[in-house]
């Protein structure tokens, strides 16, 4: 199948909106001009003003209240209805037709140079008429016709890049349905007073024409977007019941003219049922939920602004608020929300005040029925009707309204309340976990999804410098506290249920805070434990071991030798308090040497034994613990076992590194398990680790077992 290209579809709406432009400019050249402004008091017509140009410049007077005109052969009253803006106003076929047969004969009459108007002062002036110049055409004829003009383009244009959808093609024919009824009532609702009866009425069908397809158009519209409910088909009931209300209205199958309105109230009620299903079938989806939010707000706050300046006055047989072409501005205001909602534009900027659109909407409904109903059916005064209408909106339906939103229409947001005890807990770190600064930094991402709740976080490469929301506010990308050449993305909110918005920044903004908050936190306390151990070292250092070495050099025999075994364990104390953050493999080295030298000088052989070292990171008390226990183990069979051999063996797996201890100088019974000050020190050391330390015996041979998990370290 070919379709046109985006500049022959806007080109050829464009040219047939010159043609609709120039043919409507025609016709209204060619009605009847007096250079005379009618208005409308109470039940009388009087002239306004009076076009200094024009063909009645020297004989017609602004003030003066006309009473009839007068034709070769008959009379017509000067009644006020002769000037309504739009016919379909009236009542009744009845006097629809009236109207239009007076207006032929009253043009008919004026064209042949025979319309006499009688004043209610008794004067006589006879009406000529003239060919009406350009400059005639009030400004609100130019409005109305560019409303439908900018109607069709709009359709136009969005179409033109997605002539297979079929939500661009409805919403392109409703742009052909303004295109009909804004330029035709342009052309009657700003004549000067006369016109044509045959062509009044014409028009007046073209418009209803038009506003029953733009309507029919529309209704479509929400059955395919933003979800496609079903078989095209269905979509065609509004076209349907827009038809038939037409015929009824052309063919006049009811006295009443309102068949017109109840055709237009019967499609669009139709809209409403699709919005309805569309709401259900979108209660999963946030972008689509998000289009309809748009739609509805679009939809209904024009309709809402038209009925209440035009539609609720005429029914409380009081004049219009405004101008119905002024009006017809409304709609353009829906048409352009609607172009908005087909391309999705942003569409998520709408959540954080929909509920306020709606409320205000649904409020103002609210004081109008009961308005209504009160002056209807009660026959209650019209002030008091209204002062009773607010009462009972305020006291009645407000805190209704409240009660069931509170109930059934709680924003699915998070509050910070809700998730700052679930998020608190990720941000303490153990001190005797892996490294504390980098664990934080780790548990970013944890934070990130207790706190959005999103369907999935993955990473992505690339540095972000700070948040933003991505695919129309399906996504929410943050950076990565823990590795800034890569950035995390969030898909789905709130498992889906909506969409990102500037709200989730800023609650990003504080979560981010709160982490740097706990960090500073974290390095001032890094900071200070490493300047206390500094002091500690230093003061070790000078007084402790100062003392040892003026002991050692004044002592003898055995009183030397333990006092040299106290300046050993001090010198250990000081290496312990050194102890860094570092890589297991080091480590392991430095365990190795260590062991090596003690049992070289006790003249004792070692048989180291070790599997392949995992590559990680081992953090400051993970390190002084391990080396603190392998120190004791070997001091112990050294001092104590006098073994002749001992054997370390070290073996390391992805989740616990083991180190097993064994010396063949100590017997079973020579063993005391139960007790030993060490021994307690040892399990303590493991145990604030998360691991273990048991004793075996076995034949002449005593075997120290240390386990230390190390999942949790791993990088």
């Amino acid at each position: 199948m070919i379709h046109p290209s985006p500049h022959a579809v806007i080109g050829v709406v464009g040219a047939l909106s010159l043609v609709v432009m120039a043919l409507v400019v025609t016709v209204a050249l060619q009605l009847p001009w007096m250079g005379v402004t009618f208005s409308a008091n109470d039940e009388q017509l009087l002239i306004q003003s009076v076009d200094a140009t024009g063909p009645n410049a020297s004989a017609a007077k602004p003030g003066q209240v006309l009473q009839a005109f007068e034709l070769a052969d008959e009379s017509i009253a000067a009644r006020p209805v002769l000037l309504i803006e739009e016919p379909d106003m009236l009542p009744d076929f009845h006097l629809f037709n009236v109207l239009m047969t007076d207006q032929s004969r009253l043009t008919h009459a004026a064209e042949s140079g025979q319309l006499t108007v009688l004043m209610v002062s008794g004067e006589r002036l006879v009406l000529r008429v003239a060919k009406r110049p350009l400059q005639a055409l009030p400004w609100l004829f130019w409005l109305q016709l560019a409303f439908g003009i900018s109607g069709a383009l709009t359709g136009a244009i969005i179409w033109s890049v997605r002539v297979r959808d079929p939500a661009a093609t409805f919403y392109a024919m409703t742009g052909l349905g303004y295109l009909i009824f804004a330029p035709a009532a342009a052309i009657y609702s700003t004549r000067e007073l006369l016109i044509d009866g045959g062509l009044f009425h014409s028009l007046s069908i073209i418009n209803h024409f038009g506003a029953l397809f733009f309507t029919a158009s529309l209704a479509a519209l929400l059955w395919c977007y933003p979800l496609r409910l079903g078989h095209m088909r269905v979509a065609a009931l509004g076209y349907a019941i827009a038809l038939l209300g037409w015929l009824g209205d052309v063919w006049q199958w009811q006295d009443s003219t309102q068949i017109f309105h109840f055709s237009v109230l019967g499609v669009f009620s139709l809209s409403i049922v699709f919005a309805s299903a569309q709401w259900w079938r979108s209660r999963h989806q946030p972008a689509e939920r998000a289009a309809l939010h748009w739609f509805l707000v679009s939809i209904y706050l024009a309709t809402g602004l038209f009925a209440a300046a035009i539609i609720v006055p005429i029914a409380l047989q009081e004049p219009p608020l405004a101008s119905q072409g002024l009006m017809f501005g409304a709609f353009l205001i829906m048409y352009w929300g609607l172009a908005l909602g087909v391309t999705r534009y942003r569409l998520f900027e709408l959540e954080k005040w929909w509920h306020t659109i709606v409320s205000w909407f649904l409020g103002g409904v609210a004081v109008i029925v009961l308005d209504m109903l009160l002056l209807s059916f009660l026959q209650v005064p019209d002030l008091l009707g209204l002062s009773l209408a607010v009462a009972i909106v305020g006291w009645l339906y407000f805190p209704l309204r409240q009660s069931l939103w509170s109930r059934f229409g709680r924003s699915r947001r998070r509050s910070i309340e809700s998730w700052l005890p679930d998020a608190l807990p990720l941000l303490i770190i153990n001190s005797a976990g892996t490294s504390q600064e980098a664990s934080l930094q780790a548990r970013w991402s944890l934070l990130a999804q207790q706190v959005f709740r999103p369907l999935s976080l993955h990473q992505r490469p690339g540095t972000l410098a700070k948040a933003r929301i991505a695919e129309n506010g399906m996504a929410l990308e943050i950076p990565d506290h823990h590795q800034p050449s890569r950035h995390f993305c969030l898909q789905g909110a709130d498992q889906g249920s909506r969409l990102y918005t500037r709200h989730d920044l800023d609650t990003l903004r504080v979560l981010e805070n709160i982490y740097d908050l706990a960090l500073s936190s974290l390095q001032a306390h890094d900071q200070g434990a490493q300047l206390e151990r500094t002091r500690i070292r230093r003061d070790i250092h000078d007084d402790i071991g100062a003392k040892l070495l003026t002991l050692l050099h004044t002592s003898e025999g055995d009183q030397q030798r333990l006092v040299r075994e106290t300046l050993e364990d001090t010198r250990a104390l000081v290496q312990a308090l050194e102890l860094a953050e570092t890589d297991l493999e080091s480590a392991v080295m430095l365990w190795q040497a260590e062991a090596r030298q003690r049992c070289s000088a006790a003249r004792v052989a070692l048989i180291w034994e070790q599997s392949e070292i995992t590559p990680l990171t081992l953090p400051t008390r993970h390190n002084a613990n391990i080396t603190r226990v392998l120190r004791e183990a070997v001091s112990n069979a050294l001092r104590h076992a006098k073994p002749s051999r001992l054997q370390i063996q070290l073996n390391c797996t992805e989740h616990e590194l083991t180190v097993s201890v064994t010396n063949d100088g100590l017997e079973m019974d020579q063993v005391d398990w139960g007790r030993g000050h060490g021994r307690n020190i040892m399990r303590a050391r493991a145990g604030e680790l998360g691991g273990s330390v048991v004793w075996e015996a076995q034949e002449q041979h005593c075997r120290l077992l240390l386990s230390v998990p190390l999942k949790a370290m791993a990088n």
